[in-house]
């Protein structure tokens, strides 16, 4: 997500109306040390996917079916809020800072290693993909081969060794795939740390 995009999502939590005390339900309390004013009230269950899929927010308190309860999130301004796995909720790993001050959440070992085991999955699986009509191609120019002579058989090695070149770059398109497979996986949070990886 651009730079632009995540301030003005920021802008938008900002001017969530405040979360009172009174609004917590069932014992729960405000966190403790937590700003009063990064306390806010959401009914939009989208906006707060958003928020919390980019770091801006924690889910604090949300009504599961008939609860007539105020759904609360904390605001982190700083983009560092902890993440959510399956199971429950995890705090990121220490922070780092950028060059322009911006503190970035670093994964635990298990969410890097779930994150690169799904990443190698993918693209095995993209790599299947792109390289099946390519792998046809090299079976066939082989079988050619053995009945072929003089500028025939030259021209079908020059023809094998590019298709052989093809399938190599496609190592880096199956890459570039499995990034977009896990970038557009709402599900998965561990997406999140992409950014820590180069393709």
């Amino acid at each position: 997500m651009a730079e632009a995009d995540r301030q003005r999502l920021l802008e938008r939590a900002l001017s969530l109306p405040h979360a009172k005390p009174g609004d917590f339900a069932g014992g729960r309390r405000p966190p403790a040390g937590a700003d009063p004013d990064h306390l806010r009230r959401i009914d939009d269950t989208t906006l707060r996917t958003k928020l919390v899929e980019t770091g801006i927010a924690e889910g604090l308190q949300s009504p599961k079916g008939p609860q007539k309860i105020a759904s609360i999130v904390r605001i982190y301004p700083s983009f560092d809020a902890p993440a959510k796995v399956a199971g429950g909720r995890a705090k990121r790993g220490p922070a780092k800072a950028t060059g322009g001050g911006q503190r970035i959440a670093l994964p635990t070992v298990d969410e890097m290693e779930r994150l690169l085991a799904r990443l190698h999955a993918e693209e095995e699986i993209a790599s299947r993909d792109l390289a099946r009509a390519t792998d046809d191609r090299i079976s066939l120019l082989k079988r050619t081969l053995v009945d072929l002579d003089g500028d025939e058989l030259e021209n079908t090695y020059r023809e094998l060794g590019a298709a052989i070149e093809s399938r190599r770059a496609q190592r880096a398109q199956a890459r570039n795939e499995a990034f977009r497979r896990i970038e557009s996986d709402g599900a998965f949070p561990e997406r999140a740390y992409l950014r820590l990886l180069r393709r």
